[in-house]
């Protein structure tokens, strides 16, 4: 393996509103790992909405590691440990290991971390499923799981139903006998249903656009008990439209932009019942002890590797960082980071492939 590494860092002072990607690119050496650190050789990092707003100073939880004062982004990822300190338990060379909080710096080829950054885990078939467990497979396990006492027959709708966190959610709800209302953002006729032909044929049971949901559109006789709004704004308006009495709704997201505002009447709350409640994956998943979410990973991994879960059937984008190829890998990296922060309609989840 090569002594010098690669890195992504976050630029100082960089604009959030300006158009290039607010990274920079560095080689530099490998550090000299200390007695309770492990040098750790990443293999896929995705690109997350998270880090997107990681870069624009918009999310709560910082960056841990710096180089040369220049945080590091990128808060999901798997890699493998190459080599442990003296003081070092629970790790061994060859094991696979995924970030245990947040602001690790995955946009790297190597890093040198204390252990306790570092979560073993079962290796699944497709390296991807263990770059994305932190923040789009476990957050939506706690999403079904935790936000309100679902029965089997119970709905959920939620908005941004192309995302990975909403296409999980499809999966878990359906393992529990509980269906799903995807909602997705106006497109043209033809792409529209192309979208929902697609969502379909992966779980979800009804799909619709958000015109159609402030229309007419017939959900009102089914039993909808939990809303999932990453948008906010209009669209979470009409979610909370469509809960029935004493349903919940799920803020995790202001994909519409942060100065959106949601508008709520007296007989959402009094007359409904309606409760609502706020959500970050982070904080739902670290209410679980190290050796539970440590089963919760790996029996994440054995429904993939069993066939019982499977990787978002609209698509990832893998974005190669080839380390031979310094020159061509910033190019893509920057394109790559570019388009995440763009987030056009239809972009797929950018995961970067290490080579």
């Amino acid at each position: 393996m090569s002594h010098m590494a690669q890195m992504l860092t976050k630029h100082p002072k960089h604009e959030s509103s300006a158009p290039s990607p607010p990274v920079n690119f560095h080689v530099t050496d490998i550090p000299t790992i200390g007695p309770k650190d492990v040098l750790v050789k990443f293999l896929a990092a995705p690109i997350n909405p998270l880090d997107i707003l990681v870069l624009a100073d918009l999310y709560p939880v910082k960056p841990q590691h710096h180089h040369n004062g220049e945080a590091i982004p990128g808060y999901d990822g798997v890699g493998e440990v190459v080599s442990c300190g003296s003081d070092v338990t629970g790790l061994a060379p060859g094991d696979l290991v995924i970030p245990s909080k947040f602001g690790i710096g995955t946009w790297r080829t190597q890093a040198v971390v204390d252990f306790s950054y570092l979560q073993k885990i079962s290796r699944p078939k497709d390296l991807t499923v263990a770059a994305i467990t932190r923040i789009s497979i476990a957050p939506a396990f706690c999403l079904v799981e935790d936000m309100c006492n679902l029965k089997a027959g119970d709905w959920i709708i939620q908005n941004a139903a192309t995302s990975v966190v909403a296409q999980m959610v499809v999966q878990f709800a359906r393992l529990r006998g509980i269906h799903t209302i995807g909602v997705i953002r106006d497109r043209p006729s033809a792409e529209a249903e192309a979208i929902k032909e697609s969502l379909l044929q992966m779980g979800t049971d009804v799909v619709v656009t958000e015109s159609e949901l402030q229309g007419e559109v017939d959900i009102k006789s089914k039993r909808i008990m939990l809303a999932l709004d990453s948008v906010f704004g209009n669209s979470a308006r009409g979610l909370i439209k469509s809960l029935s009495s004493g349903g919940t709704f799920v803020q995790l997201g202001f994909l519409g932009g942060p100065s959106g505002q949601l508008q709520l009447d007296a007989n959402d709350l009094f007359g409904r019942q309606l409760t609502l409640k706020a959500f970050r994956g982070s904080a739902q998943v670290a209410l679980r002890t190290p050796s539970e979410q440590t089963d919760l990973f790996n029996w994440f991994v054995s429904l993939f590797n069993d066939g019982k879960l499977v990787l978002p059937g609209l698509g990832l984008e893998r974005v190669p960082w080839d380390a031979s190829d310094v020159k061509g890998s910033e190019s893509r990296l920057l394109e790559a980071i570019k388009r995440g922060k763009e987030g056009k309609i239809g972009q797929r989840k950018q995961i970067i492939m290490f080579t």
